[in-house]
């Protein structure tokens, strides 16, 4: 009981925030770039102006043209953009090897958009296509079921996602940290 009660107390402070999966660029080069902001949660005008760059230089393989459009999805939704970041995961679904990341950064998309049943209908794909990341996609129906009002579903996503990466424990305490100053 102390521990549902532990549970609602976070989920109370808790940022709405979405797990991203990046997909990786290796080497010394704009798409290289355009993951690392990517990754990183960048936003700005010059994030998406290296990955358009990327784009338009028209990179020698397929994979970094796909992966890049995936990581400029990730910039504009990052930047509330989620129409734009739905187009470019839309162009991205070619590759079935991301797939999976794909689908979960569509999820966010329509989380933006509150487009919550669409949303864990995404969420769901990037399971079936086995994602990496669990916990993400649990952590982000969390959030879906949170904003939905299901508190006892919101929980369970959320303690699902914890007990795969206990690193997100640290999601909830900095909220709590940032809500008492």
């Amino acid at each position: 009981m102390t521990r549902y009660i532990l549970t609602l107390i976070l989920l109370s402070f808790i940022q709405i925030t979405n797990l991203n999966a990046a997909v990786s660029v290796i080497g010394d080069t704009d798409a290289a770039t355009c993951y690392n902001h990517a990754k990183l949660g960048y936003s700005s005008r010059s994030s998406i102006k290296i990955c358009l760059n990327t784009l338009s230089e028209r990179p020698t393989t397929e994979k970094i043209i796909l992966a890049t459009r995936v990581n400029l999805g990730i910039i504009y939704n990052n930047g509330l953009k989620p129409n734009l970041a739905l187009e470019q995961f839309n162009l991205a679904l070619s590759s079935d090897s991301e797939r999976a990341e794909i689908f979960l950064n569509q999820g966010n998309s329509l989380f933006l958009l509150k487009d919550f049943t669409g949303a864990l209908e995404k969420y769901e794909d990037s399971l079936e296509y086995n994602i990496e990341d669990i916990s993400a996609v649990y952590y982000n129906k969390g959030l879906v079921y949170e904003k939905m009002g299901n508190t006892d579903q919101a929980i369970l996503f959320y303690n699902k996602a914890v007990s795969i990466n206990p690193g997100l424990m640290s999601r909830f305490d900095n909220r709590i940290r940032l809500d008492k100053s």
